[in-house]
């Protein structure tokens, strides 16, 4: 694995995942051909223009050709994103632009969902009120987070302990908890 470090932590995240995605296999069925499709295409929409400029991906679209034509077609499609991806991280990985110290503008990415997760914590880090709990509630509500919103929300009025710990301390580690996973989201786009 390369070490990303921009100097964007989205960014830096983004190339990883599109790193995880160079390594995708070939023989892969129509259902996993569609993630890998579905999963490129949102970390292309994430990339600012500095970085995206390296990539010379071929036309992505998720549609239905992979699930009506041969295994060939998808070997042969996915052959081809992966050796894009690959040729995309070496010369992004070279250039350095790229590099943290280099100062690059990496404000024409767009934001992601992560960072609305994570400045929604923050605010309810800082004033536990039913109205930060609410937009914390609003920016994980298309995730799986959701059920530690409700654990947290149930956390905030408990008066006995949960399990062994203290109201408190659980909700201390839930909300740890969601700050880790939110970083899961930097590839989405909002």
């Amino acid at each position: 694995m390369m070490d990303w470090n921009t100097g964007d932590r989205v960014v830096d995240h983004v190339l990883r995942n599109l790193e995880g995605f160079s390594t995708w296999r070939e023989d892969s069925d129509a259902e996993s051909t569609g993630q890998f499709l579905s999963g490129v295409i949102s970390c292309r929409d994430m990339l600012p223009q500095a970085v995206a400029r390296h990539f010379q991906l071929p036309n992505l679209f998720v549609g239905s050709a992979h699930f009506d034509r041969s295994q060939d077609y998808r070997r042969e499609l996915i052959s081809e994103v992966t050796s894009a991806l690959k040729s995309g991280l070496v010369e992004a990985k070279a250039d350095p632009q790229l590099e943290r110290e280099s100062g690059t503008d990496f404000s024409d990415r767009p934001r992601s969902r992560g960072e609305d997760i994570l400045e929604a914590l923050k605010e309810f880090s800082g004033d536990r009120s039913k109205a930060s709990l609410s937009r914390l509630r609003a920016a994980v509500s298309p995730t799986h987070l959701q059920s530690r919103i409700k654990t947290i929300e149930m956390l905030t009025t408990r008066q006995r302990p949960y399990g062994n710990q203290s109201p408190e301390l659980a909700l201390l580690g839930e909300l740890h908890r969601l700050e880790s996973e939110a970083k899961n989201y930097f590839s989405e786009k909002m």
